[in-house]
C-alpha cells in the first residue's frame, strides 16, 4: 500500500527509481493548474518527471462538462442501462456520461460497440466494447462526489502533448499526464524532459498516486542512481521489480 506524501522505490529494467505522491486539499472550481501546482509541489530536482492525474487535470484547466448540459436521449439511457460497472465505479452506467460519449463518438459507433461487447461476453473476451467504442468511452469519468455535477472527458493526446510542454516550461522538469487506475491505465502523453512513456508506466506500476479518495492527484518520479535518501529521509513502501512492458498511449 502506498502512503500518500512517502517516497516508494521500484526498479524499472534494473534501473531504481523513487515515487511521490503528493497529497492536495479538494480543488474547486475556483483553482487553476497552475496555481495548484505551485502551491503543492516540494521543491523539484534535474530529471524529475512530474505526474498529473488526467482527471484532476480536465478539472483544473476547465475543461469539465456540467451535467445539466448533457440531457440523455434515449440510446444513452438504453445503453447506460446493459453496462455492468466494476466495483467501486459507475462508469457509463451514468446516462449523462453515455450522452457525452454518443455525442462525440457517434451513435453508430456506440451501437457497434455494444453489439461487440454483447457477442464476445459469452466467450469470455472483456474490454470489447470500450476498444470498438474508443478512448472517450474508456476513459471518460466524473459524476461521482464531490464532482457528481461534472463530466470529466479525456484529452486528446495532441493536447494533453501541448498542455505537457508548456508544464514543462513552466516547472522546469519534465511532465507527464496520466490515466491510472488499480486496474491498470495509460499515459496520455509526455514532455520532451519527461522519462519516456513505457518507463513511466511501468514505475507507475500499483497505481502510487492511489485512487480519488487518496486526494493525491500529482505526484514526482525520479531517478534513484545511488538508492539512498531522498529529500533528507529514506524511501519507505515495498519494493518490486518492473520490466519494461506496453504502454497504453492513446
Amino acid at each position: 500500500m502506498v502512503v500518500a506524501g512517502s517516497w516508494t522505490r521500484t526498479e524499472v529494467g534494473g534501473v531504481h527509481y523513487v515515487r511521490h505522491a503528493v497529497r492536495t486539499r479538494w480543488f474547486t472550481e475556483n483553482d487553476d493548474l497552475r496555481s495548484a501546482l505551485r502551491e503543492a509541489l516540494p521543491p523539484l530536482e534535474p530529471g524529475d518527471t512530474v505526474v498529473l492525474s488526467e482527471k484532476a487535470t480536465v478539472f483544473l484547466t476547465g475543461r469539465a462538462v456540467p451535467v445539466d448540459e448533457l440531457r440523455p436521449s434515449r440510446l444513452a439511457l438504453l445503453l447506460a442501462g446493459l453496462v455492468r460497472p466494476r466495483p467501486g465505479s459507475r462508469g457509463l452506467s451514468v446516462p449523462e456520461k453515455m450522452q457525452y460519449v454518443v455525442r462525440t463518438t457517434g451513435g453508430a459507433r456506440i451501437l457497434a460497440a455494444a453489439l461487440a461487447g454483447a457477442v464476445t461476453r459469452p466467450l469470455r473476451i472483456r474490454g470489447v466494447f470500450y476498444r470498438v467504442a474508443g478512448p472517450v468511452a474508456r476513459d471518460i469519468d466524473g459524476g461521482r462526489p464531490p464532482y457528481e455535477h461534472l463530466v470529466l472527458p479525456p484529452f486528446t493526446v495532441s493536447d494533453a502533448q501541448a498542455l505537457c510542454a508548456e508544464l514543462e516550461t513552466f516547472l522546469g522538469a519534465g511532465v507527464a499526464i496520466v490515466d491510472l487506475n488499480d486496474y491498470g491505465g495509460s499515459i496520455r502523453a509526455v514532455s520532451a524532459r519527461s522519462l519516456p512513456a513505457d518507463v513511466l508506466f511501468a514505475a507507475l506500476s500499483g497505481n502510487p498516486l492511489g485512487q480519488r479518495a487518496s486526494s493525491t492527484p500529482f505526484g514526482i518520479v525520479r531517478r534513484d542512481d545511488d538508492g539512498g535518501s531522498v529529500a533528507g529521509g529514506s524511501a519507505a513502501g515495498e519494493r518490486s521489480s518492473q520490466q519494461l512492458g506496453r504502454v497504453s498511449q492513446h
